[in-house]
Formats: C-alpha cells, sequence, structure tokens
C-alpha cells in the first residue's frame, strides 16, 4: 500500500483499509489507523476531511437507496469507453470508483450486521416536530439552553437537535455524541434523550451521555435525581411512555448499553462524588459500629450499599476518612472490621463474618 502520509482525500476514498477503519468493521485496520493519526497529528486534518466526506453519504443514504446507487453508478462507470479521453476523465473515474467501492463496503456493512444500528439523522428525519440542529465543532463544550430552562453541554464533535419549543406531553431531543444534561424538573412533560438505540427519560435530573458512532456501546451516567433507560424499540413500540420502568440508575452510577449483544450493565462511576445537595459529613469515626459507618457512606454518595446491619453493629471502627474518595473509604473500613466489598451491578456487597472477640 502506498505510504499513508502520502495519500489524498480521492485515495483514503477508495482505501479499503481506511474503509474498514470508518465502518470499524475490522479491529486490525481500526488500531492501525488510530496508532497512525496518534504518530502524524499533522495528518489528522486530512482523517477528519475524508470523514466528512463519508459522513455525508452514509448519514443521507438509506439501505435501499446505497443498493440503488451502487447499481446505478456502476452502470455509468462501466459506460466510460476507453476512447472518451478527456484531461476530466481521470478525475471523474476515481471520484466515481470511491463512490461504488463506499457505497459497495456501506452495503456490505448493513447487509452483514443484523442488530443495524438507529442512525441519528433517520431518527431526526422521523420527528413529529421541526427541530433545531446544533454542532459543536470547537475544541470547547458547547452550551445550548433550551425553552423550557433546561441546558446542555454539547461535548466536541457531537450534535443535538431539538424544538423551538416542546409540544405535547413529552420534552424530545436527538443526541449523536456526548452531552452532559441538566432537566428542568416537570413531571408531567418527561424529558426523552434519543441517543441512537438507546433512550433515556427523565423528569429532572442532572446526567451525561455518550453515544458515537462507531463506539460499541453507549454509556449514560447519572449526576443528581435519577434516570430510566430503554431500547429505542420499547419506546417505540409503547402506547404511553410514562408509565415505562426500563432500567433505573441513580448518582454515581453508570449504564453501559453493548450495541453487539444488545443488553445493558450496570456499575458505580470510577470515581463516585458525594452528592452536592447532601449536608457536608463528618467523616472522623471514634469507636462507631461499622453500621453506622456505611449507612453515612450510602446517603453521603446516594449509593446502594448491602450488609448485614445487625451483625456489624457490634464492629467498632475509629478511622479517618475525611480525605479518602469512596474506594479509600470502603477499603480502610473493610480491613478495620476483617471484611470484603464486591462492586456488583451498580451496588457495593459487604462480606463479613463479624468481629473477632
Amino acid at each position: 500500500m502506498k505510504n499513508k502520509a502520502a495519500l489524498t482525500i480521492d485515495e483514503l476514498l477508495v482505501n479499503e483499509s481506511f474503509l474498514n477503519f470508518y465502518f470499524r468493521k475490522d479491529e486490525a485496520d481500526i488500531l492501525e489507523w488510530e496508532d497512525w493519526a496518534e504518530d502524524h497529528p499533522e495528518r489528522q486534518e486530512l482523517i477528519k476531511q475524508a470523514f466528512i466526506q463519508l459522513d455525508k453519504l452514509s448519514l443521507k443514504w438509506k439501505r435501499e437507496q446505497i443498493s440503488e446507487k451502487f447499481e446505478e453508478l456502476n452502470e455509468k462507470l462501466e459506460e466510460i469507453k476507453p476512447l472518451q479521453v478527456s484531461f476530466r476523465r481521470p478525475q471523474i473515474i476515481r471520484w466515481a470508483a470511491a463512490v461504488i467501492l463506499f457505497l459497495g463496503i456501506g452495503w456490505w456493512y448493513f447487509q452483514q450486521n443484523n442488530s443495524k444500528s438507529v442512525i441519528y439523522t433517520e431518527l431526526v428525519e422521523n420527528a413529529p416536530t421541526a427541530l433545531i440542529e446544533k454542532e459543536n465543532n470547537t475544541d470547547k463544550p458547547l452550551l445550548i439552553t433550551l425553552s423550557d430552562g433546561s441546558s446542555i453541554l454539547l461535548q466536541h464533535g457531537s450534535r443535538l437537535s431539538y424544538p423551538a419549543n416542546f409540544e405535547g406531553n413529552t420534552r424530545e431531543v436527538y443526541l449523536d455524541g456526548e452531552a452532559f444534561f441538566e432537566v428542568a424538573k416537570n413531571p408531567e412533560k418527561p424529558f426523552l434523550v434519543y441517543a441512537n438505540e438507546l433512550v433515556t427519560k427523565v423528569l429532572g435530573t442532572s446526567f451525561n451521555i455518550k453515544s458515537f458512532k462507531g463506539q460499541k456501546d453507549i454509556q449514560v451516567i447519572v449526576r443528581t435525581g435519577k434516570v430510566s433507560v430503554f431500547k429505542l424499540n420499547e419506546v417505540q413500540n409503547s402506547k404511553n411512555v410514562k408509565i415505562l420502568e426500563g432500567v433505573v440508575i441513580i448518582p454515581n452510577q453508570q449504564i453501559k448499553f453493548d450495541k453487539e449483544k444488545s443488553n445493558f450493565s450496570k456499575s458505580l462511576v470510577e470515581a463516585p462524588e458525594m452528592l452536592s445537595e447532601m449536608p457536608q459529613y463528618n467523616f472522623e469515626f471514634k469507636d462507631v459500629s461499622a453500621s453506622s459507618v456505611f449507612a453515612t457512606i450510602q446517603k453521603a454518595y446516594g449509593i446502594s450499599i448491602v450488609y448485614d446491619e445487625e451483625l456489624l453493629k457490634e464492629c467498632p471502627v475509629t478511622a479517618s476518612l475525611s480525605d479518602e474518595p469512596l474506594y479509600g473509604k470502603l477499603e480502610l473500613v473493610c480491613n478495620a472490621i476483617e471484611a470484603e466489598y464486591q462492586l456488583i451491578d451498580g451496588q457495593v456487597i459487604i462480606s463479613s463474618k463479624g468481629c473477632r472477640n
């Protein structure tokens, strides 16, 4: 293959390895191009422009259109006779070949992928009302304020579509990428974020969603309040979205949706934080029962800690935990009472045989 550093946009569009990288369908090619881009920052703009060209094709054409265009352009390319030479012919052939190769790989991708991704553009096109779209092409988060008072920090490379005013019984927005939401409370109008295959429903809270094209999973992290997360088809098939329960996550929990396996996994975030609306807790303990210590930690972080209260109420703890993060606090307390903790399904599970006499 030609030296990557010398490739032009035209050549990238007909490069099978690069198209594998774009479609995220070959791990070796993905890793190779990601490493190369990291080692050659001066060529990242070229890759970005090539992605933009491919986005224009992939986002505007549906699967049926891809099939039709492939056949149409393939026939036109065959009609270009060798004797019909002009100074423009090489460029025409190059671009036609690029589009045909792109469509061919795109069609193969759609045919092979049984659990097809729901494209952000399709959701926007089928929205019941006219939408405003904002795209963040800057290096800083973009603040968007909605008509209901909700605010959104849209991250780099992300898009959000929303109505000028919310009508009907719900507030619906559409996300492609990553954003942090602070939603104004309105129990009568649930707030729904459509992020490709996932829908997040809230009444009023703050949370982060990451749903980029090409990533194998979608991530939702709750900072305050609680949210319910659903697969898109559950919302589309429901007659009343208000009564849907979904998978509920609370502060300091996160949920990941695996697109390929179509399943959820819930866990605690990497670095849990104390709830900002809670009073300042005193984490200086002297001969305090382990049960009381775990209860204090549980309230401060808004998480669920499962432990045997009766078994641990006779276990005294003396410790200074003020400067410790959550997992540091748990580690110190468990060491003091000869217990262990596990993180299971977004909860902390304490295992203990009780204190030694």
